[in-house]
């Protein structure tokens, strides 16, 4: 009897062995269902959430697997990616990022020699003809010539570009289109045909109207797919075939539209896009709040992202007001795991981080003013009182465009400016977000009124009391303002679209810019396609 229970007790220990080791075998297939090397498999399965590096090692994989040609491999990890709707953490699409390592010939920041992408076309073509319902291999070959297509315009200004480069240019896009035409007779369909038509769409200078209805088309095939978004808002800038607006109408539409934490994210994504937002000029005037909002509903639905955490550290170092205090906050959690894309070098980053170790104390100070003053305005007795005082600082900003604004050679930009007020009136502490010899009147004008202690405002409703001003220079140009630049004749702007008040303190109306130290920065501007 004891003979048959041990004889029980063993069956049963070799078939709970069998169990946990066909249950081991089936994780590890799991965990690797296109049975890559697992060098490959490595590079595929980085940490997104902690280290930037899985990013790239992500791309170089899949570059890697192309030039070995391991299309059945490659094919795998796409439909995979594709049928899963696979999203990494902060939620960017799986099948996306891989697309990145199919359609260039070299990664970023080596150069393509001629050899590199005729040898990237020759690979792909064969990937083509040796899996021919292949959707992946169609999808990356016309991206491949889309890049290429870039590749002979450059990155110059329209009339750098020569009439061999054009032809070349616009060869190799309708090579992309004739591809993608073929493409979509086939069964398997993907997202990425559409940013690639997208591609194509801005190449040709499609009608705004055709590109719409693009997306539109595009947004019903896969509506969480951002890329779509993000291609449109680009095109729709005015420097391609957009007006001033159009970008930002689109995307608050297209962002309202999906609704809830879901459409923040979506406005987040879009704005994060580098060639959306390129730290330039002609950025579109998005509302950072919003952006903000949809990167912290992005952490909470898909988790951290080391790359989302530098983009939007990036937005709010260079974007708009500009917001110290939350890059600040970000810098610290990104500590060494700075992106090169992003940032450009080691260098550039390592100066923000310095920059706004520095000014964000101060910026929080200018935050916790702003609120005071904004929480002033919220009643009917505040409304008032913001009133007569905007009417008496609109005066003195008036006589010191007379006695010192005949130098200023252009009037526009907005600013704002923070007064603090003592009981009767007395100038207490100013902040002023511009510079020029008119705000330099303007700060020794007020500047005066505290050292004399004189009441050139009205007493407010208590005291201190903070008040915040919006104004614009085009309401106090002597002569219709000359939209051609941004400068006087100074040298000075205007205007310093940034978080950083000028504060005038001590000595004949000092004026501290801290955006005077930004600007010392620099940063090399780098094209940039998606």
């Amino acid at each position: 009897m004891v003979h048959i229970v041990l004889k029980i007790c063993i069956l049963m220990l070799l078939v709970l062995a069998s169990i946990g080791l066909s249950s081991a075998a089936e994780q590890n297939a799991n965990s690797n269902p296109c049975n890559v090397s697992e060098t490959d498999d490595a590079g595929l399965s980085g940490d997104f959430s902690v280290d930037i590096h899985a990013f790239q090692n992500f791309i170089d994989t899949a570059s890697r697997l192309l030039k070995q040609e391991e299309f059945v491999e490659l094919d795998c990890l796409a439909d995979h990616a594709r049928s899963g709707k696979k999203r990494l953490p902060g939620g960017l699409w799986k099948i996306h990022l891989l697309y990145q390592g199919l359609r260039y010939p070299v990664l970023y920041p080596v150069h393509a020699t001629q050899e590199d992408w005729t040898g990237l076309l020759q690979r792909l073509q064969r990937w083509v003809k040796a899996r021919p319902e292949s959707i992946t291999a169609r999808v990356a070959l016309a991206l491949a010539y889309l890049g290429y297509a870039s590749d002979a315009r450059g990155t110059g200004y329209a009339n750098t570009v020569s009439d061999t480069g054009w032809k070349l240019f616009r060869e190799r896009t309708a090579e992309a289109q004739r591809i993608l035409k073929e493409a979509s007779k086939l069964a398997g369909k993907c997202p990425e045909w559409y940013v690639a038509m997208q591609m194509v769409s801005v190449n040709q200078g499609w009608s705004v109207a055709d590109a719409r209805a693009l997306f539109e088309e595009a947004n019903k095939f896969e509506p969480e797919y951002y890329t779509y978004a993000r291609d449109l808002a680009y095109y729709l800038l005015p420097k391609w075939s957009g007006k001033a607006g159009d970008t930002e109408k689109f995307l608050q539409e297209a962002a309202d539209r999906v609704g809830g934490d879901k459409g923040d994210i979506l406005y987040f994504q879009v704005a994060a896009a580098d060639y959306v937002i390129c730290g330039c000029e002609d950025n579109p005037d998005l509302s950072w709040d919003r952006i903000k909002r949809g990167f912290e509903a992005s952490e909470k639905r898909y988790g951290v992202s080391m790359l989302n955490l530098n983009r939007i550290a990036h937005l709010a170092s260079y974007f708009g007001e500009r917001d110290p205090v939350y890059a600040d906050r970000i810098l610290t959690r990104i500590a060494d795991q700075w992106d090169a894309e992003t940032w450009g070098s080691q260098e550039t980053f390592e100066k923000m981080k310095q920059w706004v170790s520095v000014v964000a104390p101060a910026a929080a100070k200018v935050s916790v003013i702003e609120e005071t003053a904004a929480a002033n305005e919220q009643t009917p007795e505040g409304v008032r009182y913001k009133a007569a005082f905007e009417k008496t600082y609109r005066e003195l900003v008036q006589q010191c465009v007379s006695s010192d604004g005949g130098s200023v050679t252009q009037w526009q930009g907005k600013f704002k400016t923070l007064t603090n007020l003592g009981p009767k009136g007395t100038v207490e502490d100013i902040r002023i977000q511009s510079m020029g010899p008119v705000v330099t009147c303007l700060g020794q004008k007020l500047y005066a009124f505290k050292q004399e202690n004189a009441t050139p405002f009205p007493p407010p409703p208590q005291a201190p009391y903070w008040i915040e001003l919006h104004l614009d220079w085009a309401d106090f140009a002597p002569v219709q303002p000359n939209v051609s630049g941004n400068q006087s004749s100074h040298g000075f702007p205007l205007f310093i679209p940034r978080r950083d008040f000028v504060e005038v303190a001590v000595a004949g109306a000092l004026i501290l810019s801290l955006g005077v130290a930004y600007r010392f920065l620099g940063r090399e501007q780098r094209p940039s396609a998606d």
